[in-house]
């Protein structure tokens, strides 16, 4: 029996990068993992990865891990909400709508949620903080260190770990100073991705998880 070349569409990497703006680079991976297996089935997803996975490392990666049988992706909050234990104010560096939409849900209600605005993608800001209905609070760069306090957390999105290693987006080290370290009482890394990128990261940039109070994955 004869083999058929699986041929997809072109202009998936653009088509990717606008997605990846609005919704993160792992929930945009699982969003074009999921639809071209329904389309072209894991032969499709092989080609996939091929194709575009030296420039997003993080399509790759979520490629792989629905080759090798995963079918969900990681966004389960539970451990992010034991390390914010009592903090009252949470800023997050960087988006991923799929585990943040999650943790939304599901902090208590005494915590307050903002986001800085700010990407590498282009973005519809006010899009984004129209879909949570005044449940994120829009900060920028120069105005995030306000929610600053004892009771206060950075959380960021970890992509994959290799040893004591992680991949962040540029932004997070830009907001995390030293300054901004002894401000916030917690600085969390939330690992979404759960296996290590493959390829340089052209995105993201290398971190210790050990510059991070709490790294859950």
């Amino acid at each position: 029996m004869t083999e058929v070349a699986v041929e997809l569409p072109r202009g998936l990497d653009q088509a990717f990068t606008a997605v990846a703006g609005e919704l993160g680079m792992a929930t945009a991976a699982w969003l074009f993992v999921r639809a071209v297996a329904r389309c072209a089935g894991d032969e499709g997803v092989a080609e996939l990865a091929a194709d575009l996975g030296e420039t997003f490392t993080v399509l790759e990666a979520v490629a792989h891990r629905w080759l090798a049988g995963s079918r969900e992706a990681s966004t389960d909050p539970s451990a992010v909400l034991d390390a914010l234990g009592n903090a009252t104010r949470l800023v997050v560096v960087g988006l991923e709508a799929a585990p943040l939409d999650e943790l939304v849900r599901r902090v208590p209600s005494g915590l307050k949620i903002a986001m800085i605005a700010h990407s590498q993608f282009p973005v519809d800001w006010g899009r984004i903080f129209d879909n949570y209905g005044g449940g994120v609070e829009r900060v920028d760069l120069d105005t995030f260190q306000t929610w600053a306090g004892p009771r206060s957390a950075l959380l960021t999105f970890a992509y994959g770990r290799h040893d004591t290693r992680t991949c962040v987006r540029p932004l997070w080290l830009r907001a995390c100073g030293a300054d901004v370290r002894a401000q916030f009482r917690s600085l969390i890394g939330w690992d979404i991705l759960g296996a290590p990128l493959e390829h340089y990261p052209r995105w993201l940039v290398e971190t210790e998880t050990t510059t991070f109070t709490h790294f859950v994955s």
